[in-house]
Parts: C-alpha cells; structure tokens; sequence
C-alpha cells in the first residue's frame, strides 16, 4: 500500500470509545504527517474532538440517519479518501465505508468470542498487558513499520475555554483546588453506591483543602444523592454540556468516578483518575491508562466481569464487585494521585 494523502477514521459512539480512538490517531499522524485526516463521528459527540490538533476536520453523522441516508453519505462525501480506517466496525460504518470508491480499507476486528468466552465462561484468553488502544493498534499494522509504541490519548482545550471554566466556578464559590467527580453511568450496575461517595466526601473535606465539583448529565440521579451541605461541593448535575465538562474536568487536580467516558477524557486531558470499576474490565475496555491513575476493582471474584458494558443486571444476593471497594481504599488511591 502506498502512502495515503487522505485518510478517514471513523468512530461513531461513544464517549470513551472516542477518547481511545485518539491513540491510534496519533500513530496515523506520526507514521503520515503530510496526510490530510478527517475523523468521523456522531454529531452529539463531536464537541468532544473539537480544536483536536491532529484532525483536519471532523465529518458528523446524525444518529438517526436512515440507511438510504449512510449509503448516500458514502457515495456523495467530498473526499476522495486514500484510506479508511474503521475503528467501530458497526452496521453504520460498514455501509459508509463500502460506499466509499476507490479506497483501501482497514478495519477493527472485536475480539467477540473472547470476550464471550471470559464474561460467560469465566475463561480468559486475553493476552497479558492487553487493552482497548491495543485492540485499536491491531488493525493499522499492514500501514506501519515495525513495531508499534502505543501512545497516549490525547483532547484539546483552550487557554480561553480553560479560562471560562475558571470563571464559572468562581462564580458559584469553588476555588480552583478541586477534584471533579464524575459518579454516573449509562448502567446503574456501573454506579458507586451514594453513602461510599459521601463518606469519601466527608474525608476529603475535612482532611483537605480540595473543593468537590460533580458533573453528570440530566438522568444521572447518583449526583443529586451524593450531593452535601457544605460550601466547597458543587454539583452541575445536567448544567454543562459535553465541551463545557471537559473544560471544567481540564481543570482539576484529579478525577473520580465510575468505568465512564467523561473518565477517560479526563486522562486524555492529563488529569489523573481513580476508576470505580465493578461488572466490567480492561479486558472488556474498561481500566485507567495514566502512570499516576488507579483502577479500583476486586480481581478476586469469579463472578466478574460479568458484562461488556454494565448492562447486564447483577444476579447475585448482592453486587460485590462494587461493595468490596471501600471508600477507605479509595481514599488512599486520591490521596496517592494527588500527592504528587
């Protein structure tokens, strides 16, 4: 294959799989520094990869496009693309790229049966040290040369937007000394339990000097529950939209939450977080990446992971995976990430 001039990477959904994208994005960009490459994703999401310094221009599909719709987007797009790189391998993207003339193809194979083999069997045969940017870096192997160094993800954010977040919490009386938490998820089964956030909380506020911002979308119930009396917790519970929670989490000294995206943003943006990983695990895309960031799972129950997203419901007495993770144990994790 010859060097491609124009690329597409196509990553539909969702937040964190998007953050994760980023990392093979910059293999492209290192490995062809001339080429124009243009990202392309669901338009909801796209605040997420604006201003990217490695991205020529972000090509946004609506999610309730028709197929007819994708067809057309296939055979009418105002590219002529070298090469497609698909990163989500989904009916959408299938019918996009095969619209697509005249390209070369590269595409992400999901490790499905391994995957069903370790959730429902309780057998795993991932390799050691493996992890969704891996998984990722598998499908660009025939463009590369030699062996492949796994970078970090990467997000752009201002000066000016860094700034505004600044302003905002000022304005609502949080000092800039902060530690944003991040508890919802799109599954309950993924979600700390209120009375664990409030402890930590508890500690936190008396043994520190660090305010608490809590951000979560409308439907995230868990960050009204967790929420306290005290001047430095502020809750923006469905008050900032995608780009305004990642300006706000750029911010911060370090992050807590749950086996979300907004979580892998923030070490995209380089702040160190503690994951509060129950059902799910690395090997189903889930963990922290950064040196200073923990992932805070009971690896000792056979019973997990029992789901690649959460969503499947906990069939034991109660949900362990999550109960066994103590705040007193993640206390110890902020203080180690924010020691430094």
């Amino acid at each position: 294959m010859s060097d491609p001039g124009t690329i597409l990477v196509q990553r539909l959904s969702s937040i964190g799989d998007i953050v994760q994208a980023t990392s093979p994005l910059s293999t492209l960009r290192n490995r062809f520094p001339e080429s124009r490459i243009d990202f392309m994703t669901l338009s909801h999401f796209a605040p997420l990869l604006e201003n990217h310094p490695l991205i020529n221009r972000i090509v946004k599909i609506n999610k309730t496009e028709p197929i007819s719709t994708l067809r057309s987007i296939g055979n009418t797009i105002d590219v002529d693309y070298d090469l497609v790189v698909d990163l989500h391998n989904s009916l959408r993207t299938q019918i996009i790229r095969r619209r697509i003339v005249n390209t070369e193809t590269l595409v992400y194979i999901k490790p499905r049966w391994k995957r069903f083999k370790l959730i429902q069997l309780h057998i795993n045969d991932f390799e050691y040290g493996f992890n969704q940017r891996r998984l990722y870096h598998d499908c660009l192997k025939p463009v590369m040369k030699g062996q492949i160094d796994i970078p970090d993800t990467t997000l752009s954010i201002s000066k000016s937007e860094k700034n505004q977040a600044v302003e905002l919490l000022k304005q609502n009386g949080v000092d800039i000394d902060f530690i944003v938490v991040i508890p919802g998820a799109n599954w309950e089964t993924k979600v700390w339990s209120a009375d664990s956030y409030k402890k930590v909380f508890s500690i936190l506020l008396k043994e520190t000097n660090k305010s608490i911002v809590i951000i979560g979308s409308g439907k995230d119930s868990i960050c009204d529950k967790i929420e306290i009396d005290n001047p430095r917790v502020l809750n923006l519970k469905g008050k900032t939209d995608l780009r305004a929670s990642l300006c706000i989490i750029s911010n911060a000294k370090g992050a807590l939450g749950s086996d979300t995206g907004l979580l892998h943003a923030a070490e995209a943006l380089t702040i160190p977080a503690v994951m509060i990983m129950g059902p799910t695990a690395v090997e189903t895309g889930g963990g922290t990446y950064l040196d200073r960031s923990v992932t805070m799972a009971n690896e000792d129950l056979w019973c997990r992971p029992c789901s690649q997203n959460g969503k499947t419901p906990c069939f034991r007495k109660e949900q362990y995976c999550m109960m066994s993770i103590t705040p007193e144990k993640v206390i110890n994790s902020l203080e180690n990430i924010l020691s430094v």
